[in-house]
Parts: structure tokens; C-alpha cells; sequence
């Protein structure tokens, strides 16, 4: 019935994603991108090893799922401002726009989920910048309300998939302190706090460019 009543809500739910431009959370249904060959993958983590002795997979996968419960406890809470500290800068002003629309219509999101798997899907290099595609096998509990019925997914017990982008610069290495995914500014080392322009409250720099470290770029959920 929600759906039928605000259509715009039940196209904006259907096919929502969050990407640095918010094309695809405007105009795409799609299954998440397929996987690349591993072996070009290989080839990838390989060049970020030869330029970056710090870079570590395993503690990079980890701090994505890290960066994840940062974002659903935004999401939950309907404050875009809680996840800023770890969203690139475009892909904040589009992550603050869906909340927004979700708050508009009384959108809630129930969720109670765990990671239960992660794998490198996609990775690029090139002189400029470097990329992994992260996927996230989750379970859990997944549905969202609207005036108080269900205008997605339905409680209960599911497993689904997300992708994680994260991005750099091509000249970036891995903090010594583990840098953003940690929760840590990658310039001056202190408890990431970041100011509304992208900055370090503690030392001012520009930390969510991408310039210095990784950063959330986009995320995909699978249709549902």
C-alpha cells in the first residue's frame, strides 16, 4: 500500500545506492557489478604492494567493516553527520540526501547484521589513483518501515551482499597508525574528528579526498 501511495518512495527504496555522483542511486536497478577476473585482481594487489610495504589486506578489509558499522549507525540514526568521518566528500552529500528522503517519509531502517565474509571483487591501478571493491557477505535482520509498515525487505533472518569501494591516490601508503579506516586522521595521528568541510579538527587537513588515504567512495546493497 505505501508503495502504491508514494510511488517516488518505493522507486527511491527499490533501487537505492550510494555512489559519488548518485546516478545510480537516481536511475539503477541493477545486480551489484560483476566480480573481476582474480587474476587481474592479483595483478592490482601486487602494485599496491610494490609502492605501499604498509599495505595490508586482511587490516584493510577489516577497517571496512569498521567503516560500515559507522555508516548504518548513521543511517540508523538518520544523521549523515555520524558518518562523515569516513564517506569521500561527494559521497557524503549524496549519503546526506538519501537520509533526507528517507526522513521525509518516515522511513526507518531496522537492522541488526553481521559480517559473515569479505572478498576483494575488483581492484585498479593506475597513475592516478587505486581501487578496491570490497564484497561484504552479511546476515541478519534487514527490513524498513514507513508509517509503521514494512515498505522493504521483512524481519527475520536473510544473508545479502554489499560492495564497498574504497579509493586513494595512486602516491598514498598506509599510515603507520592505520589511518582512516581505523578512526585515526592519517596526517596527525589524532582521533579522527572531522569538520563539515572535510578537514581535521586537530590539525586542519584535507583527509576525506582521498589524497592521503582510503576512503569510502561508494556503496552497493544487492536488490531487495
Amino acid at each position: 500500500m505505501i508503495l502504491r501511495v508514494v510511488p517516488h518512495l518505493g522507486n527511491m527504496l527499490r533501487q537505492e545506492a550510494a555512489t559519488e555522483t548518485g546516478v545510480r542511486a537516481q536511475t539503477s536497478a541493477e545486480e551489484l557489478t560483476p566480480a573481476d577476473d582474480q587474476a587481474v585482481v592479483a595483478a592490482a594487489l601486487a602494485g599496491i604492494r610494490a609502492h605501499d610495504a604498509g599495505f595490508d589486506l586482511a587490516a584493510t578489509t577489516s577497517g571496512v567493516g569498521r567503516a560500515r558499522e559507522v555508516v548504518d549507525r548513521a543511517r540508523q540514526a538518520g544523521d549523515a553527520s555520524a558518518a562523515r568521518a569516513v564517506l569521500s566528500d561527494g559521497l557524503w552529500r549524496v549519503f546526506g540526501l538519501l537520509l533526507e528522503a528517507r526522513a521525509a517519509h518516515f522511513v526507518q531502517r531496522q537492522e541488526t547484521s553481521a559480517i559473515v565474509a569479505a572478498e576483494v571483487v575488483a581492484a585498479t591501478r593506475d597513475s592516478l589513483a587505486e581501487q578496491l571493491r570490497i564484497r561484504l557477505t552479511c546476515r541478519g535482520e534487514r527490513y524498513e518501515l514507513s508509517y509503521g509498515a514494512e515498505v522493504r525487505g521483512q524481519p527475520g533472518q536473510q544473508t545479502w551482499q554489499e560492495d564497498w569501494v574504497i579509493r586513494r591516490s595512486a602516491q598514498a601508503t598506509t599510515p603507520a597508525n592505520g589511518g582512516i579506516l581505523a578512526g585515526l586522521c592519517p596526517s596527525c595521528g589524532a582521533s579522527l574528528r572531522v569538520e563539515a568541510d572535510g578537514s581535521c579538527a586537530y590539525c586542519q587537513a584535507l583527509v576525506l579526498t582521498g589524497g592521503q588515504d582510503w576512503v569510502v567512495w561508494s556503496i552497493e546493497e544487492a536488490p531487495w
